[in-house]
């Protein structure tokens, strides 16, 4: 596809979805859309849902398989089959598929397009159906959905009648709507029919080779209690993979607690994992429960474990092995039923052999690893679909009309490296539509040219810094150089230099330790 010929997204502008969130029963799928779920798992939720309101016995959801010529069941009450596939030219659901209508069977064994295979198949008898096109914003097919038996087994002769079709139409159209608003229904165009609606998780986007490998690890490690290591640079979005295990587990209904070894300086980390007890130190007034008893019978994510200090390391490990722990101040020793995943952007393995990190917490974290890819090794198809989403939620999100993205400014969004992943090209993104009037142009992206070379501004240590580049300097001096620069620049304001740099206070202080700038 030429860059003069992407144009990401519908003009979108406000954000709808809550307007859609009238009827009670659709609540229940607001709530799951906002979760980065399994698509099998929202659709289930879509055919109960719709089941509930019509009155039916069972639903199915169908989508187009990736040939193009089958339609194959992918949520719904299938008991007798692992799944129904329809060739698109049979059966009343091939038939929805073809034209988009909506279709009303009060007398199935009585119309021409009911294909009695299915019934033969799985041996249930089907009296009556209702059927419709699930279709995304630009009435592009998502999906087939299709109900079956008014009233259940025991309802006779009952039928769908006018009002139950009236309804159908209005649920097919807000369940098309919501599913628009996951990352889960991102059509492929008419030329390349698959089915991305069932490829990956929700709020995580992309279906190249890469994340498929890791949307298979995590269907395979989600249903256990291991756990479970995320390994990937920073940006990469190992906070969705590590919610999209808990959402995807047995764990499901407890909570997701996330704690962020790099945004609390050492002394509190461990008040800010354990909880004290009241009287442990002055001002602790009450008792507090930290974010080990706050993941009790749920998922506790320890982001960037590899800036854990290593007096706490010893007490996470119990905590793995033995699911005990004792507040701060506290003598009583406490039980808590919760799986961990923890993740990294570090090399654990060079912590280890430093002494910075302990070798039995290690091999007790990486029972399962999951490696997240940078966004440099993902493929152009996925940076396409990124760019699509972030332009059309950041629209939606500050109330902006974006006609389309400038070929020149595309082309900068595909060659760019993105060191800091997809959270990069994300900002990157807000920041464009933010200044943008209408269509996206290179100089809203903020992003330096091609062999443009970044340069340093004018400030008071600047001088110093420039002697100290005058030659090659190792990786290690340059960081160390530019440390001195910005604490230089911000008067020894570790907290500004933090947020200037994007890491942790916690990060930079160790940082500066190592390079003996604490002088």
């Amino acid at each position: 596809m030429a860059a003069g010929d992407r144009r990401p997204g519908p003009r979108v502008a406000g954000n709808a979805l809550w307007r859609l969130m009238d009827d009670p029963l659709l609540l229940a799928l607001g709530d799951v859309i906002r979760k980065e779920v399994g698509a099998d798992e929202l659709l289930a939720h879509v055919v109960q849902v719709m089941a509930e309101r019509l009155g039916a016995d069972r639903g199915t959801i169908f989508v187009v398989d990736r040939g193009g010529d089958e339609l194959v069941s992918v949520a719904g009450e299938l008991p007798e089959l692992p799944e129904i596939r329809v060739p698109v030219g049979q059966g009343v659901a091939g038939y929805v598929a073809r034209t988009g209508k909506v279709v009303n069977i009060p007398y199935c064994v009585q119309d021409a397009h009911f294909w009695p295979e299915v019934d033969a198949q799985t041996g249930y008898k089907t009296r009556t159906m209702i059927a419709g096109p699930l279709l995304d914003e630009a009435g592009a097919l998502i999906g087939v959905v299709q109900f079956l038996n008014k009233g259940g087994p025991g309802a006779g002769d009952a039928i769908f009648d006018d009002g139950d079709v009236a309804v159908f139409r209005g649920l097919c159209g807000q369940v098309s709507a919501l599913l628009g608003h996951t990352t889960l229904a991102q059509s492929a165009g008419a030329t390349a029919p698959e089915r991305p609606v069932t490829s990956g998780f929700n709020r995580i986007v992309g279906l190249g080779p890469a994340m498929q490998s890791v949307y298979a690890r995590i269907r395979k490690v989600a249903p256990t209690e291991a756990t479970v290591l995320l390994r990937g640079e920073s940006g990469t979005g190992k906070g969705l993979v590590a919610r999209a295990i808990h959402h995807s587990s047995r764990r499901r209904g407890g909570p997701f607690v996330h704690l962020d070894c790099t945004t609390l300086p050492e002394s509190l980390i461990e008040n800010e994992l354990f909880g004290h007890e009241a009287g442990a130190y002055t001002g602790a007034r009450d008792r507090r429960r930290g974010k080990v008893e706050l993941a009790d019978h749920g998922t506790l994510f320890v982001d960037e474990i590899g800036d854990l200090p290593l007096a706490l390391q010893s007490k996470l490990l119990t905590v793995l092995q033995d699911h005990k722990y004792t507040r701060l101040g506290g003598s009583e020793t406490l039980t808590a039923d919760l799986r961990i995943v923890a993740a990294t952007n570090r090399n654990l393995e060079d912590l280890v052999r430093r002494g910075l990190f302990r070798e039995d917490l290690y091999y007790r974290l990486r029972v399962v690893e999951i490696g997240i890819p940078p966004l440099r090794e993902r493929g152009q198809r996925d940076r396409l679909k990124l760019i699509d989403h972030f332009v059309a939620a950041a629209a939606k999100r500050h109330g902006k009309i974006v006609d389309g993205i400038h070929p020149d400014a595309l082309r900068s969004l595909l060659e760019h490296n993105f060191p800091g992943n997809v959270r990069e090209l994300e900002n990157c993104l807000e920041s464009a539509v933010i200044f943008c009037e209408g269509q996206i142009r290179p100089s809203h992206l903020g992003l330096p040219r091609r062999g443009a070379t970044l340069e340093m501004p004018a400030v008071t240590a600047a001088a110093a810094i420039d002697a100290d580049f005058a030659r090659e300097p190792s990786l290690k001096e340059l960081e160390a150089g530019y440390l001195r620069h910005l604490l230089a620049k911000y008067e020894g304001n570790r907290s500004q230099c933090a947020r200037v740099l994007g890491i942790g206070r916690n990060t930079l202080l160790r940082k500066i330790k190592d390079y003996e700038l604490d002088g």
